[in-house]
């Protein structure tokens, strides 16, 4: 199993659109990640013209902290009642950069919020947390009632990775091509983690490897391959 957690199919088909022939005839799973409902409604579409992908696609949404608007929480309401996901994401906390710092209060209200809404749906969440590990915490209670807590791209320490499962959260550790790249953070959690909370993704188009300009499924392979390198594992599982 070819098993991308995390990828951005509207995004990627318009740099890459081979990749499509890459899911349809591998053994392939990916989370579509969607910012918008025209984002949902693409990856809808394509799905209903390609019903190869009906088993191989699955979408998720959420209000991203990069842009974080409260009118995506209707949004999310309305995607829910009509079973259109899979799971709520990516959502979570994110203050890199100043301006993202700025609506860091906003950010939490909405994170929690949609915390509570996946936990009341039963859904899964796709988190993205940029430092900002230490709110995690601060959010034990609603974690520890989400069905599969994956932390998409996770750029944490090994310990920081370790206290969030001792806290009972159920949670799973993404990585990419940060691995490729050499992050030795990566490294280290990776070879701490119980086998089964290892998961891989591209992120595509984002996060590529170096000297490449943009990230796809195909990466996986030798994400994965990597990942056997640094510690033995077996990454071919799936998430959902």
């Amino acid at each position: 199993m070819i098993s991308d957690t995390h990828l951005h199919l509207k995004q990627l088909l318009a740099v890459s659109p081979e990749q499509a022939d890459f899911m349809k005839e591998n053994d392939f799973e990916g989370i579509c990640s969607c910012r918008t409902l025209q984002e949902v409604e693409f990856v809808g579409d394509f799905i209903m013209k390609n019903p190869w992908a009906l088993s191989k696609l699955k979408i998720s949404f959420g209000i991203h902290p990069q842009a974080p608007d409260e009118k995506g929480l209707k949004i999310l309401e309305k995607l829910i009642l009509e079973n259109r996901i899979a799971a709520v994401g990516e959502i979570g906390l994110d203050r890199f950069s100043v301006e993202f710092a700025s609506t860091f209060d906003l950010q939490k209200k909405l994170f929690a919020a949609q915390l509570e809404t996946a936990g009341d749906a039963g859904l899964p969440v796709i988190l993205h947390i940029r430092k900002a590990i230490s709110e995690v915490f601060g959010e034990i209670r609603r974690l520890k009632k989400i069905k599969k807590v994956i932390f998409h791209s996770y750029s944490g320490t090994a310990e920081e990775a370790a206290s969030i499962l001792n806290h009972g959260i159920n949670a799973y550790f993404s990585f990419g091509n940060a691995v490729l790249n050499g992050h030795k953070k990566a490294f280290e959690t990776i070879k701490i983690l119980p086998e089964d909370r290892i998961l891989t993704e591209t992120d595509a188009p984002y996060q590529p490897k170096k000297g490449e300009t943009f990230s796809k499924p195909t990466d996986i392979l030798q994400i994965r391959t990597k990942i056997e390198k640094i510690r033995s594992v077996d990454v071919s599982r799936e998430t959902f």
